[in-house]
């Protein structure tokens, strides 16, 4: 059952979340990177969509809680100063009240986080060939939510199905009919895993003994895929436990967690034939895991870890590149290095520095400076984080630090710079308004998993003595939370799935094209 969400809701939601002014684009791009938006929720043009709902909402509604603080940017009235002297007083008389989206009826299986912690204590797909450990949960032990409410509890995870369709080595694949910007590869990309929400219906005398989860996974193939022959009909007890996939570095994985299933397909001529029984599913294909070389970021990552778990010998796990635009880089510029601690961004900035005489400047360096504190590591991490974060959520933080960036880039007299370490949207929009010179964005992308890796060695860390559980709380530190948000603005995107030495070889394959002219 999908959420009944609409634009307004997002809008308040995302505005709510940032705190600042923002134009329809990046209130599209916040609340899809949020899982916000449902995924039949969405028309072609979605921000021209959210910026004609806005609109008319603000014109036609006197007690609209949205205003404009300039040309295409909204905020919410009750988040405007107190003594701001120019807000906006012209709004018109609505002639009807304004409708908010009811809460969902659907109550979805939750397990306390104090519970599901004694057995998901890991990053990707545990318990990997043994018993589902779900299936040893007392009555006690987990409860039945509002699915609108668990949306916003990080006290609970709620649990979905994640089934792996499959007929000998070829598996069912589809991509997610999410509105679909050429940037953004962690939404409406190619997925594996079909499912859903286990509910309080899924739960019935004859599943009693696995909550319901092989039953919510049989009704969720059926509702989704379409035979020659008619809607597929599952036997539940016919699914295989292939594991538990944890995901705590994301703010939606962190609510989440999947069994993986597996269901071997036995009537293939009618399996060759599928097509989709709901609109959310797209270009669905067979892949050969014997025949093809799967590239893992044409895949969302909860795909990107199951390929990885169970199709190791089949899949391209070369670092990659992809380039959605190029003139940008032929003439002089900043280029911005962005992505999540570990992510190997400093070793980007090194490369272009080395081979091509980009002059670097360290945000960090510039940000500490205005801090008045030393640069990491002479202040800890963790309290530089907790300092940029104060610094970046006043209002006037974003613009300080964009214009201290631009002038740094400036005074290096350099036709080439690099910039290292931007994690705001807000800063990167205030560096492009204050630059004199265009300002391109490279995103590197690496998995969680690799990341913590790649940071554990750069710190000199031994095996054990950071975990997982220590890097996420860096990893998704509120400061660092937004550096995801910047992939839509992105000129560059870089895959890393191998660890650095493979990944300095495609960064070079990528300046090599960059600069071939």
């Amino acid at each position: 059952m999908e959420e009944d969400v609409t634009y307004l809701w997002v809008a308040e939601t995302v505005l709510r979340k940032h705190g600042r002014p923002l134009k329809a684009r990046a209130l599209v791009n916040y609340g899809i990177e949020d899982g916000l938006f449902p995924a039949t929720g969405l028309s072609r043009t979605p921000q021209k969509s959210m910026q004609a709902r806005l609109s008319i909402d603000i014109l036609n509604n006197t007690s609209s809680i949205f205003v404009r603080t300039s040309r295409g940017r909204f905020f919410l009235r009750d988040l405007l100063p107190l003594d701001r002297s120019d807000e906006p007083t012209d709004l018109q008389v609505y002639t009807a009240e304004r409708h908010a989206p009811g809460p969902s009826a659907e109550m979805v299986l939750c397990v306390p986080r104090r519970v599901c912690e004694r057995f998901i204590g890991f990053q990707g797909i545990g318990h990997i060939g043994v018993e589902n450990p779900l299936e040893n949960l007392r009555d006690d032990q987990f409860e039945y939510i509002a699915r609108a409410l668990a949306e916003t509890d990080d006290a609970s995870k709620q649990v979905i199905t994640y089934t792996i369709i499959q007929h000998q080595s070829k598996i069912l694949s589809f991509r997610r009919g999410l509105y679909n910007r050429a940037a953004n590869f962690l939404r409406g990309a190619h997925c594996v895993g079909f499912g859903g929400h286990v509910n309080e219906a899924d739960r019935d005398l004859f599943s009693r003994y696995d909550l319901g989860i092989r039953q919510n996974a049989a009704r969720e193939i059926s509702e989704e895929l379409l035979l020659p022959n008619g809607r597929p009909q599952i036997n539940p007890a016919s699914l295989q436990f292939l594991g538990i996939l944890n995901d705590d570095s994301s703010d939606v994985g962190v609510r989440h967690m999947a069994v993986v299933l597996r269901y071997w397909v036995e009537d293939w001529p009618n399996w060759r034939s599928v097509n989709r029984g709901e609109a959310s599913i797209n270009k669905l294909r067979w892949l050969d895991t014997a025949g093809e070389t799967i590239n893992l970021s044409e895949f969302e990552y909860w795909s990107q870890l199951v390929i990885r778990s169970f199709f190791a010998s089949s899949m391209r796990m070369v670092p990659s590149y992809k380039i959605q635009r190029k003139s940008i880089f032929r003439e002089p510029h900043i280029l911005c290095v962005v992505g999540s601690i570990g992510s190997g961004k400093s070793a980007t900035g090194r490369l272009f520095a080395e081979q091509f005489g980009y002059e670097t400047v360290n945000s960090g360096a510039v940000l500490a400076r205005l801090l008045g504190i030393p640069p990491i590591p002479e202040t800890t991490r963790a309290e530089f984080q907790k300092k940029a974060e104060e610094f970046i959520s006043d209002p006037d933080g974003p613009s300080r630090l964009g214009a201290a960036l631009a002038t740094a880039a400036s005074v290096s007299g350099a036709e080439r710079v690099l910039i290292d370490g931007i994690r705001h949207p807000g800063t990167l929009e205030a560096l492009r308004s204050s630059a004199t010179k265009p300002v391109a964005l490279l995103y590197v992308y690496t998995p969680p998993d690799v990341a913590y890796e790649m940071y554990r060695d750069r710190e000199g860390h031994e095996e054990q003595s950071i975990t997982f559980a220590d890097f996420i709380k860096l990893y998704t530190a509120p400061v660092e939370s937004r550096i995801r948000y910047l992939v839509g603005d992105a000129d560059i995107i870089t895959f890393n799935w191998l660890g650095l030495q493979a990944y300095e070889r495609a960064i070079s394959s990528l300046m090599e094209e960059l600069h071939a002219d």
